[in-house]
Formats: C-alpha cells, sequence, structure tokens
C-alpha cells in the first residue's frame, strides 16, 4: 500500500531538483567564503549553508575528501611539509569543512603568516560557531545540522567529547535520518547523546528535492545499506530495519556483524531481541551477557536493562541489591533523575514483560523528586484536568517541568495557559510557547504558526512567520504540519499553487498513517492534482483509509459510487458509504445522503429520509443542511408548506455564510412573498450575498445603487437574478 502511495511522486521532485541542481554556479559560495574570512559577522550562516548546498561542492564531498586526507598522509610521513600543500584549492573544495581551515590556519601560523592564518581561522570559527549556535543537539528536533559525517566526529573531538559509540536513528518511517553519538564530557563525566542531521547534504547527494527522499526509502536504499559495508552503524541501522520487518535471524546475524566492526549499540539491540524472545541463537538466560558487554564499555542503558531484569528476575533470578548498585553505577554519569526515569519506562513497558505499575511509579516519583523534567511532565500528565482537585496539582508539576527548559513540558505548559487558564495567563502562557517553539519542538511550532496564521490569542496575523513554523514543523516530522503544508500548497494560500509539492507532503504524513494525509492522496489522484489522474488509485486509497476510519474517505468514495467514477455507478454502495461517513459526524455525507432521497430521477426519492439527514447536519450547525431543510418547507416537500419556517432557516444558513440563502432572503424581502415587504432587509442580505460569493459586479452596483441612496424594487430583483445565475 505505501508504495501504491509513494511512487508517482517521487519522479516528479526528482525531476524538480535535477532541474535546480545544475544552474548554480560555484562563484557565489567562493564570494562569501572571502567575506567570511575578512568580515565574518557580515554574513549568516545560514546564507552560507544555504549557498554551500545549491553550488556544485556537494557533489564532490567525496573526492574533497580523499584529497585532503591524502595530503595529510603525505605530511605525517614527512614526504611533504605545510607549505608545500596548496592549502587554497584544498579549502576551496573542501569550504564547509572544518578540519582543512583548521589544517591551513595552524601551517600559516607556525611559517610565521599571520594574515592567511587570520583567514582561515576566521572561516573555521564562522562555521563551528555557524553550526553549534542554532541547535542543541539533544534530540532530533534540535539536532546539528552538517554536511559530510565527518565533521560531526571533528567537531565533538576537537570539542573535547570523548566519542563512546555511534548509531543512526531513522524518523517518520525512514523519511529521516539522524546520526546519534554517546560521548563522555571530560569536564563533568558525564555521558550523553548528541544529535546531527545532514539531511539536505544527502538530498544533494541524491539529487531529490528536500525533505522527500524517503518516499522511495533512498536514504536507507542509497545511503545506509552500501554505507553497511564499512560503517558499524549504518551495519546496526540495517538490523534495525530487518527487526522491524520480522527478519528476525536476518537481524541477530546483522547485529553480530555490527558488533565485530566496533558497535557497542548493537550489543543493546541484540540484547533486546533476545529478551523479547526472537533470537534463535540466544535463550533468555544469556541476554543478560549481551548489556553486560555494552555496560562494561561506558553505555549506561546497558546498566539500566540489567538492573531492570534483575528487578523482575527476567532471564536470571530476581537480585534487588544488585539492581539497586547497577542503576546507582548508572546514575553516576547520567543528570539527575534519569537513570530512575529511564527504569520507570521500563518497568511501565510490556515490551519484555508484564508492566509492574506501582514499581514503575516508584520510580517515575524519585526521578521527579530528583527534578528531572521528563519525569515532572510524566506525572502532571497522570493528573489530568477535569478531574476534582486535580488542576492545581496538574498545573504546579507541569509548571515545574517547563521552568527547567523542557520544550515539550514548556509547550504543554504554555498550551494549557492560553486554553484553560484565561485571559490574563495570556501572555505567560504565549511567553512558554516561544521558548518551546525556539528550541525547536515541533508541536509548539505548529501551534505558534496557527496562532500567527489566524491572529489568535490577542497576537497580530502574519502569515509569513506562520509559513516558516509549518514548514519548520513538517521538516521535523510534525505530520498536522506536513499535512498543513499540503494544504497550502494545494490551495496556493501563503505559497503559490504546487499541487507536485502538495502531494508530496501528504505523501510524507501518509507513511506514517495520518488519515487526513492518506485521503488527500486520493483525493489529488482522483482529481489529477500533482499526479497523473487516477481514479482506480483513487478507490483503492480512499478504501484504505475508510477502513482505518476516515469518514472523508468515505464520504468521497460514496460519491465515486454515486456518479460512476472509476467503478459502475451503484446507489446502493454509494448510500453504504455516505451513510457510512455521516454515523462518524461527516456534515458533507449527511447532505449528500439528504440530496441523494431528495432526488427523484435516481429512484432513491424518500422525502422524511431526506428531512432527517439535513436536521442532522443543522444540528452540526451545516449550512448547507439548514438551507435544504429551508428548501423542504417552503416547497412542501414531505411537509406542509411553512414559509415562515423556511425563511428562519434561510436565516440562520445566511449568517453562517451561504450565498443561496441570503438570496432567499433578499428576494423574498423585495417581493410580495412576505407580508412584511422591507427593501432595507432585502438589500442588507443581497449585500450579504454578494460578499459571501465574492462577486464584484454586484458589490459596486450594490455601492452605487447605496450612494444614490435609492434602491429600487427593479434594481434589486435584477441584482438577485444576477447573482442567482452566478450561483
Amino acid at each position: 500500500m505505501k508504495k501504491l502511495l509513494i511512487l508517482p511522486t517521487l519522479f516528479l521532485l526528482a525531476s524538480c531538483a535535477s532541474q535546480t541542481a545544475v544552474q548554480t554556479p560555484a562563484d557565489p559560495l567562493q564570494a562569501l567564503t572571502e567575506q567570511v574570512a575578512q568580515a565574518p559577522d557580515s554574513v549568516r550562516y545560514a546564507t552560507y549553508w544555504s549557498e554551500y548546498l545549491k553550488s556544485p561542492q556537494p557533489l564532490r564531498t567525496l573526492e574533497a575528501q580523499d584529497r585532503y586526507q591524502s595530503e595529510m598522509i603525505e605530511l605525517e610521513s614527512g614526504r611533504k611539509t605545510c607549505t608545500e600543500i596548496n592549502w587554497e584549492e584544498i579549502t576551496l573544495l573542501n569550504s564547509i569543512s572544518l578540519l582543512p581551515h583548521l589544517s591551513a590556519a595552524e601551517c600559516y601560523e607556525s611559517a610565521g603568516n599571520s594574515d592567511q592564518a587570520n583567514y582561515h581561522q576566521n572561516i573555521f570559527n564562522f562555521i563551528a560557531t555557524g553550526i553549534l549556535s542554532s541547535r542543541r543537539g539533544d534530540t532530533f528536533y534540535s539536532a546539528y545540522e552538517i554536511a559530510s559525517w565527518a565533521d560531526a566526529e571533528d567537531l565533538l573531538s576537537m570539542s573535547g567529547y570523548e566519542i563512546l559509540d555511534n548509531y543512526f536513528e531513522f524518523a517518520a518511517s525512514r523519511s529521516g535520518l539522524y546520526r546519534v553519538y554517546n560521548v563522555r564530557d571530560p569536564d563533568s563525566g558525564k555521558v550523553r547523546k548528541i544529535y546531527f542531521d545532514n539531511s539536505r547534504f544527502l538530498h544533494r547527494l541524491l539529487e531529490i528535492q528536500y525533505p522527500f527522499a524517503g518516499l522511495s526509502d533512498s536514504l536507507y536504499k542509497s545511503i545506509i545499506q552500501p554505507l553497511a559495508e564499512s560503517d558499524y552503524a549504518a551495519r546496526h541501522a540495517v538490523g534495525q530495519v530487518q527487526e522491524a520487518e520480522g527478519e528476525f535471524q536476518q537481524a541477530e546475524q546483522t547485529y553480530l556483524e555490527a558488533i565485530g566492526m566496533g558497535s557497542l549499540t548493537a550489543n543493546i539491540s541484540l540484547g533486546n531481541l533476545c529478551l523479547e524472545g526472537n533470537s534463535t541463537m540466544f535463550a533468555v538466560d544469556e541476554c543478560a551477557q549481551l548489556f553486560v558487554a555494552a555496560a562494561d564499555l561506558g553505555l549506561q542503558e546497558g546498566k539500566i536493562l540489567l538492573a531492570y531484569i534483575t528487578t523482575i528476575g527476567l532471564g536470571i533470578e530476581v537480585d534487588t541489591e544488585l539492581a539497586r548498585q547497577l542503576l546507582a553505577s548508572a546514575a553516576v554519569t547520567m543528570l539527575k533523575g534519569e537513570a530512575e526515569y529511564a527504569m520507570a519506562l521500563l518497568l511501565a513497558s510490556n515490551q519484555y514483560n508484564m508492566p509492574r505499575t506501582e514499581l514503575a511509579e516508584h520510580y517515575l516519583q524519585l526521578s521527579a523528586q530528583q527534578g528531572y523534567a521528563p519525569a515532572l511532565l510524566d506525572l502532571a500528565g497522570s493528573h489530568m484536568i477535569g478531574k476534582p482537585g486535580q488542576e492545581e496539582i496538574f498545573a504546579d508539576l507541569i509548571s515545574q517541568a517547563a521552568e527547567k527548559n523542557y520544550p515539550p513540558a514548556q509547550f504543554y505548559y504554555g498550551k494549557y495557559l492560553l486554553e484553560v487558564a484565561g485571559n490574563d495567563q495570556i501572555q505567560e502562557g504565549i511567553h512558554f510557547l516561544q521558548q518551546s517553539a525556539g528550541a525547536g519542538f515541533p508541536a509548539a511550532l505548529y501551534l505558534r504558526g496557527r496562532i500567527a496564521e489566524n491572529g489568535l490569542y490577542q497576537q497580530k496575523e502574519d502569515e509569513q512567520s506562520a509559513l516558516r513554523d509549518f514548514e519548520k514543523a513538517a521538516l521535523s516530522w510534525h505530520h498536522p504540519a506536513q499535512f498543513r503544508m499540503g494544504v497550502l500548497n494545494s490551495t496556493g494560500k501563503l505559497v503559490p499553487t504546487n499541487h507536485e509539492l502538495a502531494y508530496g507532503w501528504y505523501a510524507l504524513c501518509a507513511k506514517i498513517n495520518n488519515l487526513e494525509c492518506v485521503t488527500n492522496l486520493g483525493y489529488a489522484s482522483a482529481m489529477g492534482a500533482g499526479v497523473e489522474q487516477d481514479y482506480h488509485r483513487a478507490i483503492k486509497i480512499y478504501q484504505y483509509a475508510a477502513q482505518q476510519g476516515s469518514a472523508r474517505a468515505s464520504y468521497n468514495l460514496g460519491l465515486l459510487y454515486q456518479n460512476g467514477q472509476g467503478v459502475e455507478k451503484d446507489l446502493h454502495q454509494a448510500r453504504q458509504y455516505l451513510t457510512q461517513a455521516a454515523e462518524a459526524g461527516s456534515t458533507e455525507a449527511m447532505n449528500a445522503l439528504g440530496i441523494l432521497y431528495l432526488n427523484q430521477s435516481e429512484g432513491t426519492q424518500d422525502y422524511a429520509e431526506a428531512l432527517a439527514w439535513f436536521e442532522r447536519a443543522s444540528k452540526h450547525h451545516s449550512m448547507y443542511g439548514l438551507y435544504n431543510q429551508g428548501r423542504m418547507y417552503e416547497q412542501g416537500l414531505g411537509v406542509n408548506k411553512d414559509q415562515e419556517q423556511a425563511l428562519e432557516l434561510y436565516k440562520i444558513a445566511s449568517e453562517l455564510g451561504h450565498t443561496g440563502a441570503s438570496l432567499k432572503l433578499a428576494r423574498a424581502y423585495s417581493s410580495d412573498e412576505l407580508k412584511e415587504y422591507d427593501l432595507q432587509k432585502a438589500l442588507h442580505f443581497l449585500t450579504l450575498a454578494s460578499e459571501q460569493s465574492g462577486n464584484n459586479i454586484v458589490r459596486e452596483t450594490l455601492l452605487n445603487c447605496q450612494k444614490a441612496q435609492y434602491c429600487s424594487e427593479l434594481d434589486i430583483g435584477k441584482l438577485v437574478s444576477l447573482l442567482s445565475k452566478a450561483e
């Protein structure tokens, strides 16, 4: 199913990228490099990074790195002195790489050429600062953005970190790819994870428009699989994919190969496979040895997993004292409360065994008592708003977590202050939302975008800020933001209309089974928007989404069967799908059913059923339901004629924006249909109708009529007729 959804778009997006890839010469990048060397503060790093990606340099990265490495071998062997190396050429080929500039600066410094030393030192400082200044690196959404992974290791080593291990982490069904390093801080001795993201660079290499390489699984097939021949992190990633696809025996073998190549994390993955009972090589009582191997080499996850299995006696005897010692040992090199929180998550999970709810709560409390923000947030979540006496506890816990600069907590606390706490808390709510969005938390970016787009919570409308936030959230795999980007591109709101790009965004969030996105893929196939029109494919997609519970997909299927598009016309099947959608709350489906039952030519006429569906739609404030209900009372279809009831329904529909209802009222008040003949009211509803329809001709005629301070019944009648024809 996923291949069916995705493959048509990749060709379009790849061809778009290949058309633009050859346009930009290297000169703009060279000019910026010179400017950076002379006046670093005059160039924004984002501008420099963008120019680099547009240049031919990413396509020559391996060649450039090999050239630098071969020169370094010559230098270390003594066959060349540093002044014999053509540093200008080397650094131009590697303009955004750190080590070539640093090596050049050191060489020129040793040779007494301070001008050239400063030149390259300025570029080095500019790049290093640019990478580190805008992100925190502690999770995927704040990953440091780089070009080659060699730059990541160089940056960590030059920062003094001891690299223990690294692995790849996929995101959003392999649409995103991050390299994660387990490192030890030399000052504190703490072990932490640092995330790096070079997705833009990889897309440039693959010549696929960013961020759509995952639609054809290219990050895995074209990057990870070839790299797995020589890179233990990539070999481990192959094992993860095999395990996720149920190929346990192959995954086990791949993990062992990764361990042999030097991966510590592969020990953890193989141990997990063992504990889950999916190993063909290890019995459950042998799983612990895999965690011991990882723990001995510095990975604290190994100690925590050992503490877990000794606590519950999984494969070994229960030993609570040993478990306490293991957890305490892990805690030494972790943040306060982090080890206890990890233990709580394991005990609450059913991944390996039955959840131990009371023990999990105990460790969660221990973690929260030490001020660990994720634990405070989880505890806050257990005190849901709406329960008597719970809101105060919730607010206290979540505010504590937010004050610790934890972006998820800042988001949820800000959202609570905006939506629940009241108007006097709006500014504080915006403050916490801004902090979370500033840290790159995707849900916060999306909410901030919605606020800016619609001017909510006393904030000014700012469509460009909204667009930036939606895109940032979408690029961090937030599927509501990806759906929003699809809608914006398909409707031409905030951005020029681009159906191919819209289809790409829908395909990305469809990969993680967002039903709105899946349904819109079906709609795009039915309409030929961004992809070749194909009703059969649209029906398959709609059927999948409908089975998963999408009311919109059921509604669209009903229309296809009703109209015989892509299938034989089948009103019985149409009614079934429309009813399914209506029962799920779709007012469109309720109105469609009402129209179907009104239609005598289809042989389905049933006025009582039609009225019942229109009434249901009206209860959901559907202007179409109100209007159609009004028509039935006006014409006496299945009910006694009741002009007053019809007009009351038209008034409500008009207030909700229905042009036809406004016209009905304008016509009624300007003719002898009512005892209360009222040209002013007729003029009011005609003005509403012109605004609702966007008919500028009628609007201008009305303005002229009003300026003359006289509008006759004949004038209004002509305008009503004009608008009715347009309708």
